[in-house]
């Protein structure tokens, strides 16, 4: 599967809570990645733990207006968040992260196909690659009925 292919596979699973540290903020559609950016920094200038991957956490999410998200790391236990326990739908994009949109389109349209709800999503980024073509992100959402 590679950045510009779609459609992205989805699938649906059980998933635990993972405990995460992160920071939280504001932002829109508009300016998300730059919000994202600034939230890492200052995640990372105040973060002195050991953690795992990168975490960005949408607890919800609006076209229109101002929404919150949480940016840090996934922790092995602690932390001051968790992802969502549930059912989920899932799946991995390979490629820049300015273009990881086509694969949350997929989601969405999983989820009107089979007449879910979405909610809260995350997006975990495994790690960097130079290659842009090689970079994974997993991206889940909580599945309702």
């Amino acid at each position: 599967m590679t950045g510009n292919s779609n459609p992205h596979s989805v699938q649906a699973s059980q998933a635990v809570p993972h405990p995460m540290e992160i920071v939280r903020g504001q932002t829109t559609k508009a300016t998300l990645p730059r919000d994202i950016r600034r939230l890492f920094d200052r995640f990372y200038a105040g973060f002195k733990g050991k953690g795992g991957l990168n975490v960005v956490f949408y607890p919800g999410w609006s076209e229109n207006g101002e929404f919150e998200i949480g940016c840090g790391v996934l922790v092995e236990s602690g932390g001051n968040a968790a992802t969502p326990a549930g059912l989920v739908a899932t799946t991995s994009y390979f490629g820049p992260y300015e273009k990881m949109h086509s694969a949350h389109q997929t989601i969405h349209e999983w989820a009107r196909q089979n007449g879910r709800k979405l909610g809260a999503s995350w997006e975990v980024y495994g790690h960097w690659n130079d290659d842009p073509a090689k970079r994974r992100t997993d991206i889940y959402y909580l599945v309702g009925a």
